[in-house]
Parts: structure tokens; C-alpha cells; sequence
């Protein structure tokens, strides 16, 4: 079942600890990930230190995200396999960094590629 905004509003209001925990939970879970893409391809945010892929573990919580500089953009889901077997490989190579479930304001985890797909990988 879809997220509401109620829903929406009150996991953005838990700390990132615990986003973060929410987040591997639902991923293991439901074995997908989403992030936003445009016509141009996935949507990458700039740290000031690293390119981030940003991720979430809902399509609505994607959604949310899709205003202001990245109005157009639409959720697009991605398999637990393939992130594990072909984005976590390819992004490490390419050196892009994960941002899991940022709040609007932009606060949220930022980790490798390897060791987001080692958190989804462990029992």
C-alpha cells in the first residue's frame, strides 16, 4: 500500500538512524530500491564532496522528492539483485557515493555503493 503524506511527513520526521534501519528493513523485504530519473537517466545529487545516487525504499517517498530542481523526475524501481549485482559494482567503479533516504533539506547517510550493498546483503 502506497505511502500517504501523513506517512510521508512522519518518516522524514524520524532521525536518519532510523530512516536509514526503515530503509534496509522494507529494501530486504520487498527486494527493491527506487531513486528518480529524467529523460536524461538517474538522478545524481551533488554533496559539494561526492555525487550521490539518492535511494529510497518506497515509490512514494521517491515521488516526494520529485519538486522544485528535480520537478519532472519520476520514481523508478530497481531490483535488490541488480542493485547488488550491477549498480553497487558499476557505481564503486565509477566512484558515485548513495544517499539513503534524505530528508528535502538534504539530511540523510551518504555511504559507498559497497558498503550500502554489504548492509543489504547481511542477514
Amino acid at each position: 500500500m502506497p505511502f500517504t503524506q501523513e506517512q510521508i511527513d512522519g518518516f522524514y520526521r524520524q532521525t536518519s538512524q532510523q530512516r536509514f534501519a526503515e530503509f534496509i528493513e522494507q529494501v530486504k523485504q520487498n527486494q527493491k530500491l527506487w531513486t528518480l530519473a529524467n529523460e536524461q537517466g538517474c538522478v545524481l545529487v551533488d554533496t559539494g564532496e561526492e555525487q550521490c545516487l539518492v535511494l529510497w525504499h518506497d515509490e512514494a517517498l521517491a515521488q516526494s522528492w520529485a519538486v522544485e530542481d528535480y520537478q519532472g523526475c519520476k520514481a523508478m524501481a530497481i531490483s535488490l539483485g541488480d542493485f547488488l549485482e550491477k549498480w553497487a559494482p558499476g557505481m564503486t567503479k565509477d566512484g558515485f557515493d548513495i544517499a539513503v533516504v534524505p530528508t528535502r533539506g538534504g539530511e540523510g547517510d551518504v555511504m559507498s555503493a559497497e558498503e550500502l550493498a554489504n548492509e543489504l546483503a547481511a542477514d
